[in-house]
């Protein structure tokens, strides 16, 4: 149910952010630096729990389209930042905006104690998910939807 409910949900999303220029992959790399804009490349994959090899291709296609753009850090030029550029920063909260108003459909006919309910459901789903054994892919493999089922 919870995976067909992630998949349903991504399929509305895939179509609302592709509308903004950018693909739902990309979404984690531009929520981390709306937090924190002036990532390094290995902060960001960090962030992300990838390797930095990982998020390369998706940096340099949010650089090309100018969602975001590099610059050498002040105190180490060996070091380059990664920065929203104001189309970055619009697209961000315009998809902040599409986020609250999915969920506000989403949970459309909740009373408030089925929120509550659900709210600590979702918390123990969580807490669940986290206490799950490894998985036998690396998150590059995930992240990228490369899923291997070999054993390693």
């Amino acid at each position: 149910m919870i995976m067909e409910i992630s998949r349903m949900y991504m399929e509305k999303c895939f179509g609302k952010l592709k509308s903004l220029g950018i693909h739902p992959r990309q979404m984690p790399i531009l929520a981390v630096l709306w937090k924190e804009d002036g990532c390094s490349q290995k902060e960001l994959a960090s962030q992300l729990g990838v390797k930095p090899p990982t998020v390369t291709v998706s940096i340099q296609r949010l650089e090309k389209i100018g969602i975001i753009v590099r610059k050498q850090d002040e105190k180490d030029q060996r070091i380059s930042r990664i920065y929203l550029t104001e189309e970055g920063k619009a697209i961000i909260n315009e998809g902040m905006r599409m986020a609250k108003e999915g969920e506000k459909q989403v949970l459309n006919g909740f009373s408030e104690s089925e929120l509550c309910l659900m709210k600590r459901f979702c918390i123990q789903i969580k807490e669940n998910i986290a206490a799950m054994p490894a998985p036998e892919f690396s998150p590059e493999e995930m992240c990228m939807g490369h899923f291997c089922h070999n054993k390693k």
